[in-house]
């Protein structure tokens, strides 16, 4: 498989296991009705599309939405989609944003070979 798709499995894994973790620590069904979700849930996701996005710099934005893309899944995987899906979609959409974002700066910073960018080193 080329690098940008194991890249991507990475960050939909890293959604899944971010949504997966929070949602059994605080024993509810949805990750996102917990407070760990927000603090150490996301900016673990945030952390993790900066990496990817510093390793493949290119269309950072794809690492950056994938863990959203596997929360999503996550989510949506035991209970059926109800009438609140197309609201869950745009709520997903929505929390994608700053770790699209974050994976763009990074990216950006090893476009630009700053230091402690890694994408230079490694290819």
């Amino acid at each position: 498989m080329k690098r940008d798709t194991w890249l991507f499995v990475t960050a939909v894994t890293g959604g899944i296991v971010a949504w997966t973790l929070v949602a059994t620590c605080s024993h509810q069904s949805e990750a996102w009705d917990s407070d760990l979700y927000f603090t150490p849930g996301m900016p673990a996701v945030f952390l993790l599309s900066a990496l990817l996005g510093d390793l493949e710099p290119n269309n950072p934005w794809r690492r950056g939405a994938a863990p959203s893309v596997g929360q999503a899944l996550v989510m949506l995987r035991p209970q059926h989609p109800g009438n609140m899906l197309p609201l869950d979609i745009l709520m997903f959409g929505v929390l994608a944003l700053p770790s699209i974002v974050t994976a763009e700066m990074r990216a950006l910073a090893a476009k630009r070979g700053l230091p402690g960018s890694t994408a230079r080193q490694i290819t």
